[in-house]
């Protein structure tokens, strides 16, 4: 009947596991976990916001003035283990990261970009998670934090951790860096400088790669804000956000029985609360709980029962074990000396269980009120100090009592499951929704009376609803975002929840929008040197900055014009034409380009080649294989085809054109014999 679950109160979810043995709080045998945040960003150039999202750790969400603002999936760079950070967290590779370039490419202040990350909550202390900037070098990153109750950190309190190259030929199972144009590729490494919170690239302010530096804020802090300035060139920076989180899990148990449904909180000691239920076993978890000490773990004790119902001072931050360890608290509950106890079940109609029902436990025999509460989450009520084998009478909801019997002293009797009048029972149910679609089965909900106190925690089943069996009263519900960075209310108030009546309540969430992706065009026109237009020219317009994005290709259309589209703003770009020299463009902000013009060679026509007179020949038949035949207007020809046919007999002209040829020839030969003796007789 009940599901497995877990549920976040506060600010943060956490998924229930199994339960660990009883014996108080020790060690467990899982290691605490390192996580690297999921980023979302929307917007367009200059007025980015996003969402960090880390285990255990407060809400978090940014506002950018970057121009460019871009989640990397880290498939191609990453911090590995063989890093400071990544020796603490885990490797981040195929972890999102946050790629953002300057306001401007100007080295003043006036071109800085800021980032604002605000946490709905002071992050936790004892140095439990950690943010990185990487590809530090031609630019610089000033830091300043707000710390819980708002003063302003001070450099120490910012954490820095140091500088190292995140290159492979720097660590160990890093990523592949492109060759640094200096040759130094794998060593650069940004500097600190406490007193004015400012991490400042190379001497050079060279592009290079892998520059990187980690901090580990000592302080708990309400905001975080990173303001980011070129120093040459066309930079671009990147934030990790990373933390490690253990777990604090157990089992509540009665007289040795097992307690479902019952309310299990953790305070952090900065106040932050969490909040779950046990499961049908008896077990609750936190697995993600950031790893300080001195929380505070606490339950709902069963009535009149012994034993601790808050353990105090559970740490899950240790001085000899790096990352902290897993902390296992169990709550053993017996009944007094003497005295038996009972678990049972009250239920609706349709058996589901009934949260939050008054529950009366009376002696018959002279009326008087032996245990006064009401049902968990699951409908579990549970009640010790009774007297063993005796037969009492139990109301439910002020109606009228029936029959119980509580068992041998010392141990927890199981009873039949009581179901509620209809009368008595209001319900509350609703959607969760994604998108207008519902969503999967298993998404946690909570209900909580007017104090704010969780009464009932179920699941949504296959079709995304919920529904809770309650009695009358007023309620809220709450949940968890179905999905990273979606929007919408996590709790709805005040819902009046009316006996033998059904209240309705959805909770409908959208996915982050996608970010608009701003990007300019240029113009420009391809001539060649008789200025005619050169149409089908392939245009290649390539970054300067690989990081900036892919290069974009067009051609140009029969009048020598070409558009190209899609291009980042305020970036450099090196157009290229064939056969004419590149030119090189930094993009506007917004719009287009003013156009360029390239100009190439003109084609060279070439005559067509002509064929030569053919030699008189009375038995010699028309040539019908050879000869050059014209096929374009620019020159070209194909050669081997027959002579154009003109509607004429081609062959007496061409033995007529041969004599005449002749007789011509013999003349001159004449003149230039009788010219040669006469210069001959003049030299003598």
């Amino acid at each position: 009947m009940r599901r497995w679950r877990a549920i976040t109160a506060g600010l943060t979810g956490v998924v229930l596991g199994a339960g660990l043995a009883i014996g108080g709080a020790t060690s467990a045998s899982a290691a605490p976990a390192g996580h690297w945040g999921t980023f979302t960003v929307s917007g367009s150039s200059k007025a980015y916001t996003g969402t960090m999202t880390l285990p255990g750790f407060p809400d978090t969400t940014f506002t950018s003035t970057s121009r460019q603002s871009t989640v990397i999936s880290g498939a191609s760079t990453w911090q590995s283990a063989a890093t400071g950070p990544g020796a603490k967290y885990g490797t981040s590779r195929a972890q999102t990261y946050l790629n953002q370039r300057p306001n401007v490419d100007s080295p003043t202040a006036a071109g800085a970009s800021t980032t604002v990350y605000t946490f709905d909550g002071a992050t936790p202390g004892a140095s439990s998670w950690s943010f990185v900037l990487g590809d530090i070098d031609a630019d610089q990153a000033t830091i300043s934090a707000t710390v819980q109750g708002g003063g302003a950190a001070t450099g120490e309190q910012l954490g820095y951790q140091g500088s190292y190259n995140s290159c492979s030929v720097a660590v160990a199972g890093g990523w592949s860096c492109s060759a640094d144009p200096d040759g130094t590729t794998g060593t650069d490494q940004p500097t600190w400088d406490a007193s004015t919170r400012t991490l400042t690239g190379n001497d050079r302010a060279v592009d290079t790669a892998g520059a990187t530096a980690w901090f580990t804020p000592t302080a708990s802090l309400t905001s975080l804000t990173i303001t980011y300035q070129q120093r040459s060139g066309f930079p671009v920076y990147q934030t990790w956000f990373a933390n490690r989180t253990a777990s604090i899990s157990g089992t509540a148990t009665l007289d040795g029985t097992r307690i479902p449904g019952a309310t299990v909180t953790v305070t952090a000691p900065r106040g932050t609360v969490y909040t779950t239920t046990t499961a049908e076993d008896g077990t609750y978890v936190f697995p993600n709980l950031p790893v300080i000490a001195n929380y505070r773990v606490e339950i709902t004790p069963p009535p009149n029962a012994e034993g601790d119902a808050s353990q105090p001072g559970v740490s899950l931050a240790s001085a000899t074990t790096p990352g902290g360890v897993d902390q296992v608290v169990d709550f053993p509950f017996t009944s007094p000396d003497d005295t038996a106890s009972v678990i049972g079940t009250v239920v609706d109609a349709d058996d589901h269980p009934a949260a939050n029902v008054p529950v009366v436990i009376i002696d018959p025999d002279d009326g008087t009120t032996l245990v006064d509460t009401t049902t968990n989450s699951d409908g579990v009520y549970t009640a010790s100090g009774l007297p063993a084998d005796t037969d009492l009478a139990i109301s439910i909801a002020n109606q009228d009592p029936v029959t119980i019997r509580t068992g041998d002293a010392g141990a927890a009797a199981p009873q039949d499951p009581i179901t509620a009048p209809p009368a008595v029972i209001a319900t509350i149910t609703g959607l969760v929704t994604l998108d207008d679609v519902p969503v999967p089965a298993g998404v946690v909900v909570d209900l909580l009376d007017a104090s704010g106190a969780v009464v009932g925690s179920t699941e949504t089943d296959a079709s995304g609803r919920y529904s809770f069996a309650t009695v009358a009263g007023e309620y809220a519900v709450r949940t968890v975002v179905p999905a990273a960075g979606a929007t919408g209310a996590t709790s709805n108030s005040g819902i009046q929840a009316v006996a033998g009546a059904t209240a309705e309540s959805d909770l409908p969430f959208e996915t982050a929008t996608e970010p608009t992706v701003a990007t300019t065009t240029q113009p420009g026109t391809v001539t060649d040197t008789d200025g005619k237009p050169v149409a089908d020219r392939q245009v290649v317009a390539t970054p300067t900055d690989p990081t900036a994005g892919d290069p974009v290709t067009t051609t140009t259309g029969t009048d020598g014009r070409f558009i190209l589209d899609g291009l980042a703003p305020s970036t450099e770009y090196t157009i290229a034409v064939d056969g004419a020299d590149p030119q090189t463009i930094t993009t506007p902000d917004t719009g287009a380009a003013t156009p360029l013009a390239f100009t190439v060679p003109a084609a060279v026509v070439t005559p067509p080649t002509q064929s030569p007179s053919p030699s008189p020949s009375a038995s010699a038949p028309p040539s019908t294989g050879g000869g050059t035949t014209p096929v374009s207007s620019d020159g070209g020809a194909s050669t081997g085809g027959d002579l154009a046919y003109t509607g004429a007999d081609l062959t007496p002209g061409l033995i007529a054109a041969g004599v005449l040829v002749l007789l011509g020839g013999g003349l001159l030969t004449f003149r230039a014999v009788r010219n040669r003796r006469r210069t001959t007789h003049l030299q003598d």
